[in-house]
């Protein structure tokens, strides 16, 4: 790797970190109900030391993946005191490291394929939002271009080292998302059947699924402590998701995922129709050409990408799960990396495909920065979104202010009912500005607890109580904020007003109006 190129691909990574730190700064970043749930979870591990055997959902009710997006998310946790902006500085990181080795793949094929790969990279709108909020199935968009580093090194040399580094990051995908997850083992497979097939014999291949069964032993443990829970959710979900007799609708399957997968690929290219339906015209055209060379003769880069969109895209097919976008993590990673190894055959064919290579690159980075441009003319507007962070802390604030350092009573409205950003702020922002939680704080009053040992992160003062219930309430998506309003009838309405997206009002508990 020349150092021209070297000097493009750190240029890349620093323009995408600043722009990534702009874009956050601020509490401008999401802290949705996913993202809290993961934070009171590792919480929960790091204050009281539960130690979890599972993670989050997966795709299936009643299977989990597994915990290492928790342990993992427990680092910046650690460091921070509970900072929810460290996760995203961890994200901005992965983003990084991902890049890096992105780029040093696709280097291989010229200065123009690092340039493309690196604006999308950058200006991407589906990878930018992976790395502006902590969501556990990010980790594999980042890391899967370390993956695919690891395989192709592997293939190569056959080493043990590689082989455990491999197979243990193959394990780590389950854990983040299982859904993504699932495929990779059988990418891997298939890619050493079809280019190494001697390391199949190897002792190098039995000790990286050694290393990968180890990734798996939380889950099975937890499986040996609740009866096969797991296990008993899945075949249950498999068996109720047989159609027409256990036969599988191929046709149909076929129709949903290609359209999961357009949908997924159209917002990692930026919503550029014409370049994304051109990409997929021309990588299955570039793979006609390649398999007419054979196997052998093949770019190997290029080969080990398109294996992973079409292992990913038929297992999708035998897989009765709806395809959702986190679920393509590692497949618009191949697609990104397709692009370059297509831009580099068309500048193989001759003055005219040079000419219309240039013209692709310099239409990608014009389009990349017209992107960011956008995304950073969208800060000068200060976002109704209720999930900004900042906006959550402003209504955190406001309640903490009326208040006036005596006690008070709090409960949120969220779409998503359980209030578990609200849960989480009201600890780490609220008690560590203002030194003391409230009497009470959840989604409504005398429900049954859904924080585990909630009492016990309460050890700031505690003032006398004002009386006070304050509502925080976000905007309606659902049509059934009223049913939640009339809980709180009884009490006497003191004031009413909005705070960013939401409203506050302060009521006078109903023992003390006088309406009870």
């Amino acid at each position: 790797m020349s150092k021209g190129i070297k000097f493009i691909i750190f240029s890349v990574l620093i323009i995408g970190i600043i722009y990534r730190l702009i874009l956050s700064g601020g509490g401008n970043f999401i802290f949705n109900m996913d993202n809290a749930r993961d934070m009171v979870d590792v919480r929960e591990m790091v204050v009281l030391k539960h130690f979890r055997l599972i993670g989050p959902n997966s795709a299936i009710e009643g299977v989990f993946n597994g915990p290492g997006w928790y342990y993992l998310l427990s680092i910046p946790f650690v460091f921070s005191g509970g900072n929810p902006y460290a996760s995203i500085l961890m994200e901005i990181m992965l983003w990084a490291l991902g890049g890096w080795f992105l780029l040093k793949l696709v280097a291989r094929w010229g200065t123009f394929s690092v340039i493309m790969v690196g604006s999308i990279w950058i200006a991407s709108n589906f990878i930018l939002l992976s790395s502006q909020y902590a969501f556990n199935p990010n980790p594999v968009i980042f890391l899967t271009p370390v993956l695919i580093y690891l395989l192709e090194k592997y293939l190569e040399k056959g080493e043990k080292k590689t082989s455990i580094l491999l197979f243990l990051l193959t394990g780590l995908f389950l854990h983040f998302e299982m859904a993504a997850g699932i495929f990779i083992l059988p990418f891997i497979l298939v890619s050493i059947f079809f280019l190494n097939k001697k390391l199949l014999k190897g002792m190098s291949l039995w000790i990286g699924l050694a290393a990968f069964i180890l990734t798996l032993v939380p889950q099975f443990l937890f499986e040996l402590k609740h009866d096969f829970f797991m296990t008993k959710s899945m075949l249950s979900y498999l068996s109720s998701h047989s159609a027409n007799g256990g036969t599988l609708d191929l046709l149909g399957r076929f129709a949903t995922v290609s359209g999961s997968f357009y949908d997924t690929i159209l917002p990692t290219f930026m919503n550029f129709k014409i370049f994304t339906q051109l990409s997929i015209v021309l990588f299955f055209w570039s793979l006609f050409i390649e398999f007419h060379k054979g196997i052998k003769k093949m770019d190997r880069l290029f080969l080990l990408a398109a294996l992973l969109i079409l292992v990913s895209f038929l297992g999708f097919i035998i897989l009765p799960i709806t395809v959702n976008r986190w679920h393509l993590d590692a497949v618009i990673v191949a697609g990104i990396i397709s692009t370059g190894y297509i831009l580099k055959s068309i500048l193989e064919y001759g003055k005219l495909g040079k000419l219309g290579g240039i013209g692709i690159s310099v239409i990608i980075v014009s389009f990349s920065l017209l992107n960011i441009k956008n995304y950073l003319l969208d800060l000068k507007m200060p976002s109704n979104d209720p999930a900004v962070f900042r906006n959550e802390i402003s209504s955190i604030d406001y309640v903490y202010q009326k208040a006036s350092g005596k006690n008070f009573k709090v409960y949120v409205y969220l779409p998503s009912v359980v209030d578990y950003p609200y849960q989480y702020l009201f600890w780490w922002h609220g008690f560590k500005k203002y030194g003391y939680l409230p009497e009470d704080f959840a989604y409504a009053p005398n429900k049954p607890p859904y924080i585990s040992q909630k009492e016990l992160l309460n050890r700031g003062s505690h003032p006398e109580g004002s009386g006070q219930v304050f509502l925080i309430k976000q905007p309606d998506q659902t049509g059934i904020r009223h049913l939640w309003e009339n809980t709180f009838k009884p009490m006497e309405l003191l004031s009413s007003e909005n705070v960013g997206p939401n409203v506050i009002e302060i009521r006078k508990e109903a023992s003390q109006s006088g309406s009870l």
